[in-house]
């Protein structure tokens, strides 16, 4: 795991800072109370039905190095950073930690309302048939080299600290491709806002979840953001296609995305 002082962790981070105090050595990026180890940032996340910023006193007694959060004068004893929203900070923090690893891979993203499991598993398949050292990263699981790693979510995204751990240690391995499942909670939550997608494929659009997102146009405005996002992905040594791929027989999707995307396309189908 690396080491890092908050200086370092926080250098040319596109995260605004409202306010900052002192300085710390962090061995690891927290979100989750529970999971708090000695030397650690603790970033206080706040949900729907729960916020971090009120375990902040009890993270401290375990040992926590520093804590960031979006609450103003606070004084918990140990290095506070202010942010905005720590929910859009967090990926960014964790992609920081581990060394940014999305710029170390050719990134491709997966999502849809079906199919998005097989998809991410067909195309991690045809890479790794083509001699290509892919990793992949679904809701069932992760498979890094000749690991595979059991997500534990099997629903959504996994969280985005996991994410950047996982995507550091496929290039820890060796490895030059990543496979993503992405799901339109994990984009609305910003799990993978630091992955540095190159490619984006979508299977299809319908009228499912509308209780997490209240109504069709949020459910497709979050998928949309896998495409979106190839704008952000910085420049790669190995290049980065920036590429859309889109389901031309799913038209309430297809001429939605067409007209949204601004970076390269290509379209699949069964009909001419």
């Amino acid at each position: 795991m690396p080491i890092l002082s908050l200086s370092e962790l926080f250098l040319d981070m596109p995260v605004e800072i409202l306010s900052r105090s002192g300085e710390a050595r962090i061995s690891a990026v927290i979100s989750d109370s529970r999971r708090v180890v000695p030397g650690c940032l603790f970033v206080a996340v706040r949900g729907s039905s729960f916020d971090g910023h009120r375990y902040i006193p009890e993270v401290v007694k375990q040992g926590a190095a520093a804590i960031v959060g979006m609450e103003a004068d606070i004084s918990p004893g140990v290095p506070y950073i202010q942010v905005r929203d720590t929910r859009i900070a967090l990926p960014l923090i964790a992609a920081a930690f581990y060394g940014y690893p999305g710029r170390k891979l050719t990134m491709i993203g997966v999502t849809g309302t079906d199919g998005k499991t097989t998809t991410t598993n067909l195309i991690f398949q045809i890479l790794r048939a083509a001699g290509l050292k892919t990793g992949m990263v679904s809701t069932v699981n992760a498979v890094i080299g000749e690991k595979m790693l059991d997500t534990g979510f099997h629903v959504t995204t996994p969280e985005p600290i996991d994410v950047q751990c996982y995507l550091a240690m496929m290039v820890e391995s060796g490895l030059t491709h990543a496979v993503l499942e992405t799901t339109s909670h994990g984009w609305s939550q910003h799990r993978v806002d630091a992955c540095e997608f190159d490619i984006g494929v979508l299977t299809n659009i319908t009228h499912e979840h509308m209780n997490e997102h209240g109504n069709y146009e949020n459910y497709r405005a979050a998928k949309a953001r896998l495409f979106s996002s190839l704008e952000w992905t910085l420049p790669k040594p190995q290049g980065n296609p920036r590429l859309g791929v889109i389901n031309r027989d799913d038209p309430k999707s297809f001429d939605f995305l067409n007209d949204f995307i601004k970076v390269n396309k290509l379209n699949y189908g069964l009909s001419e």
